[in-house]
């Protein structure tokens, strides 16, 4: 029981901190090239649908925590891109 709890820590942190670097790295090149960044961005979406469905059906539990942390960094990641560009230091 106890390995299964640090299992699923390990999970989600290994998961926020991929999650987080995916999405900085999106962001820096969507700032300099809308198109790569808009690809970067769809093949991004795809592979976590992807992984989520895998993770649904292995743990309903582990797949809700994935989805509320692509959920919260997606949207931290709009408002961090949305500022930037209204502060026109995109370029």
């Amino acid at each position: 029981m106890e390995n299964d709890i640090l299992m699923y820590i390990m999970l989600f942190l290994g998961q926020l901190i991929c999650a987080s670097l995916a999405l900085a790295i999106i962001t820096s090149v969507l700032l300099k090239s809308r198109k790569k960044g808009i690809l970067f961005l769809t093949l991004y979406i795809l592979l976590n649908l992807y992984s989520l469905t895998i993770v649904f059906k292995f743990s309903a539990i582990m797949g809700s925590g994935m989805l509320i942390i692509y959920i919260g960094l997606g949207v931290l990641t709009y408002f961090i891109f949305k500022k930037k560009l209204s502060n026109g230091t995109a370029f």
